[in-house]
């Protein structure tokens, strides 16, 4: 018996605080304006997203960025070994200024005959060297060959190759060697095209 009361207390506060919350709800929406008084919800109100701020152009700040900016779009891509870092993840510069093209799969080869056939051994679509650090193998229907790619924790490349098995969102980033390549296996980064 003593359950049941305990039960019919709680439903009973449960139904009371139900009917004080609608009621404040109600009481908020009526917000003092007579034509207001008798209407199911509250007014709306326009609420405009403000412009990303960007600072002065003759702060420090500004400067950096510019410089930053520059150095993506035409710097030089500097060969290194390819690792995946959070020193390399796609910062505000690269999230604001550049196109994401998505999540893409990401795999990794070297110049071997194995991955890259004996005719084109060590030899990109682009008639480069396939180099670690700024190679990378793409889809041309979705990257032109020649683009700048930023890739979210392995950092600035080219695409300058392409393969048979590399279509849609998939990319096959350049390292020095098959041991290295199954090493780093497969993985999954959000893709910025630079230009």
């Amino acid at each position: 018996m003593k359950n049941l009361s305990v039960k019919t207390i709680l439903r009973d506060f449960s139904a009371f605080a139900l009917c004080a919350s609608l009621s404040m709800a109600s009481a908020l929406a009526y917000n003092g304006d007579p034509e207001l008084a008798y209407t199911d919800s509250a007014p709306t109100q326009t609420v405009t997203e403000a412009a990303p701020s960007t600072p002065p152009a003759d702060t420090p700040v500004a400067a950096a960025i510019q410089d930053r900016l520059t150095q993506l779009k035409t710097g030089n891509v500097i060969p290194r070994s390819i690792q995946k870092s959070t020193a390399l993840a796609a910062d505000s510069v690269i999230t604001s200024n550049f196109k994401n093209l998505g999540s893409f799969r990401l795999s990794f080869y070297c110049s071997c005959e194995k991955c890259c056939g004996e005719a084109y051994a060590g030899k990109t679509k682009s008639g480069t060297n396939v180099t670690e650090g700024r190679t990378i193998a793409v889809d041309p229907d979705v990257i032109p060959l020649g683009s700048r790619v930023y890739i979210d924790g392995y950092g600035l490349f080219i695409a300058e190759d392409i393969g048979g098995a590399i279509k849609e969102q998939k990319i096959d980033i350049a390292v020095s060697d098959h041991a290295h390549a199954y090493e780093l296996g497969i993985d999954k980064a959000a893709v910025y095209l630079i230009g």
